[in-house]
């Protein structure tokens, strides 16, 4: 089952009725329990397929337990390399020897999710602070949510827990529509804005390859640089959208994933906008314990500010390795890694030269922070060539380009950007403005509606014309 699709909205759907029928926390964690099994099943009905991931569901629940029971740093350093160990072996890291895997393919989508999941509950486990008894059943439906198993968003067990039995959300008539109006979104931003641009994008790659002259050479890299994290975006977010209403429906809530990335003036900003659900997890659990460790170990204050530098690099290295297995995500994220602390730099020093005040007053001017904007997105976008880029493709579009046309192209690019962002900021606020005024607050439910009855219309005209199978996830891989 795919998601999303309308497949999986008629699931939800039936899953949303019966989970209402009754108040009883017992019965809303029993259809949540069988939604979850029926909604893996239906990823494959082979149990050879299902035994890995489920083989991982087990020693996670098992390294919880045992660091439950047994209080100490060795054990539980063991337990995190353990579930570790196994996550890399089964998602057939690069540095795993090839001949250890297992001679099929099997299923391993969503298991990065799972991962996280899991780690979370080990490190919570060591540290005393899960909320209640975590019993099988209760691991199992929180690791296996169906309405965030495939991409995320990466929710804690303490706040899955308050909404799925101690504090449930209220469902009522603009509850279901809040929901409805997500989920009209969000299959809009996949079907019809995001696929388009897949396709454009493949088109670009195709007229540098082929050396053709449809398109001035310049053009293609701003459309190279844009294009994708456009892309990305709309996908991702889209699918955010619906299983965020799909929760609702269930009375659960998920975490935003997004906060108006194109809005991030640096890259520290970006990674606190995008994907954000992952960002904050890996900063709790990673950047925090990491910066606290090298503190205490190199206490003078003069070299605090790097080793926050560092902590923020190995942070968002491994965010971008987590992404993918092979070397090209390595790069990824050395240049995640890159971007973000030395963005932490640039704060540092500007600070150090300005003053807080005056640094603060300059951020804050239109022109500044449209160009950190289009700049910001820029190095994103640049980042991202080697997502979706193997070696051999990169180097032919760089030898098809020219080093003097890829970097007139970048600053082409964070021009346009700035310049697009700049006029954007500008009508929001005219727009602002306006909802101020009587007429225009009166007009607003039926404006929403419209709207939404638009967006609607046009994701089934799309559907029913290209009669396709559902759009395909980006982060479903991961």
């Amino acid at each position: 089952m795919s998601v999303p699709s309308f497949e999986f909205l008629g699931f939800a759907a039936l899953v949303a009725l019966a989970i209402n029928i009754s108040e009883k926390p017992a019965w809303r964690r029993f259809i949540l329990f069988l939604a979850n099994v029926a909604f893996v099943l239906s990823l494959s009905h082979d149990p050879k397929d299902l035994a890995p991931f489920f083989m991982f569901l087990v020693v996670g629940f098992i390294a919880i337990k045992v660091v439950e029971r047994i209080k100490g740093q060795g054990v539980y350093t063991l337990m995190l390399v353990l579930v570790l160990l196994l996550f890399c072996w089964l998602k057939q890291y690069a540095f795993v020897p090839h001949g250890l895997f297992l001679p099929y393919v099997y299923l391993t989508v969503g298991l990065s999710y799972v991962f996280f999941r899991v780690l979370h509950l080990v490190i919570e486990a060591h540290d005393d602070n899960l909320p209640g008894r975590l019993d099988p059943y209760a691991y199992f439906t929180y690791t296996m949510n169906f309405a965030c198993l495939i991409s995320g968003p990466i929710q804690l067990y303490r706040d899955y827990l308050e909404t799925e039995s101690l504090d449930p959300l209220a469902i009522d008539l603009p509850a279901i529509g809040s929901a409805l109006g997500r989920i009209v979104l969000g299959f809009f931003k996949v079907t019809v804005l995001s696929a388009p641009l897949a396709g454009a994008q493949d088109r670009i790659v195709a007229i540098v390859l082929g050396h053709d002259a449809t398109l001035a050479p310049i053009l293609c890299v701003v459309l190279l640089l844009l294009l994708f994290p456009t892309y990305v975006y709309l996908n991702f977010s889209g699918y955010t959208d619906v299983v965020v209403g799909v929760a609702r429906l269930l009375r659960l809530r998920l975490p935003e994933n997004f906060d108006k990335p194109f809005a991030a003036t640096g890259f520290m900003d970006f990674w606190s906008r995008w994907h954000m659900s992952l960002s904050n997890w890996i900063r709790e659990y990673v950047y925090s314990p990491l910066l606290i460790a090298l503190m205490r170990r190199f206490p003078a204050r003069r070299v605090e500010p790097y080793l926050a530098v560092f902590s923020y690099f190995v942070t968002f290295f491994l965010v971008g390795v987590w992404h993918g297995q092979s070397s090209e995500f390595v790069v990824f994220g050395v240049l995640n890694g890159l971007g973000v602390s030395v963005n932490k730099l640039y704060q540092d020093l500007m600070i150090r030269r300005l003053g807080r005040p005056a640094y603060r007053k300059l951020n804050a001017h239109p022109i500044y922070r449209s160009i950190s904007g289009g700049f910001t997105w820029c190095f994103f976008g640049f980042a991202l060539m080697w997502f979706w880029n193997s070696w051999a493709r990169l180097g032919a579009i760089v030898s098809a380009l020219g080093p003097t046309t890829i970097v007139a192209g970048i600053l082409v690019t964070i021009l346009c950007f700035a310049a697009g962002r700049w006029a954007v900021v500008n009508i929001g606020a005219a727009l602002r403005r306006l909802e101020g005024m009587a007429v225009v607050t009166e007009a607003m439910p039926l404006a929403r509606t419209v709207v939404l009855s638009t967006l609607a219309f046009a994701v089934i005209a799309v559907a029913v014309i290209l009669n396709a199978p559902a759009p395909h996830i980006v982060y479903k891989g991961f």
